[in-house]
Formats: structure tokens, sequence, C-alpha cells
């Protein structure tokens, strides 16, 4: 009987609580996070998902973040200036979009906007995005 006790307790309940974590409206997922900035006019820094840093380096760099379903905030700064970005769309992840998935990348516009795309491998660079980019090296 003592045996029973030990075995909920320790084995089923985490496993429980940890299953808890990926249902329902505020399910998190735990994945690699990166992201691709397309203007070459500034460098960004510090770009925040819901106030916690992830990664960058167009794509190069990866940081392993909680990622919640719905709305999410996104920041960044100007590496020169300190100028405060924040996107003008609202950004919301569902979670058919983590499922599965290993890695999520942030796609910053020059405009402002955002877009997550998710893989299984380490992300790409959007076709939208490299077309800005090209635009805008050749404007300069």
């Amino acid at each position: 009987m003592k045996f029973k006790k030990v075995f909920i307790v320790f084995i089923i309940l985490p496993l429980v609580i940890a299953g808890c974590a990926g249902i329902g409206p505020n399910a998190t997922y735990y994945m690699a996070t990166t992201s691709f900035k397309y203007d070459p006019r500034y460098t960004d820094y510090m770009l925040l998902l819901n106030g916690s840093e992830i990664g960058g380096g167009f794509g190069n760099v990866t940081s392993t973040n909680s990622i919640k379903v719905g709305p999410q905030t996104v920041t960044w700064k100007d590496s020169k200036t300190g100028e405060l970005h924040q996107s003008t769309n609202q950004l919301v992840i569902q979670k058919e979009q983590l499922k599965n998935k290993k890695y999520l990348a942030l796609h910053i516009y020059p405009d402002d906007t955002v877009e997550v795309t998710t893989s299984d491998n380490l992300p790409d660079p959007t076709e939208k995005g490299m077309k800005w980019r090209e635009q805008l090296r050749k404007n300069k």
C-alpha cells in the first residue's frame, strides 16, 4: 500500500501537473526562439516577447523560452539610438502553430509589423522579409 502512495505522489502527480502546462487557454510551450529583422537601416537589440528576451542575429542566435498561446506583446530597441519600437499589429499565437514544433522565429518588418513562423529545424527568413530587405538596400 505504501508503494502505491509513493508511486502516485512522486511519479503520477508530476506527470499530471506537467501535462497541464500544454492544455487550456493559457498553454505554455518551451521552445528555441530566434528573430529576423529585415530593416538594414538600424540594428535591433533587446527583442522582447512578452517581456522575455529571445534570440536574434538574423536566425543565428537562439535561446529557449516559454511561449504562451494567445495575444503577444513584442518590443525591441534600436542599438544606436535606444529608440523603443513596438509591433504595430496584434500578434496572436495559436496552439496549433506550436504543437510538435521545436523553433519559433519572430520576423520584424520595416513597418514595425511582426510575424511568427514555427519549424522543426532552424528557421529561415521569410520571402516577404527578404524582398523588403533587398528593396531597402537598393534605395540606400
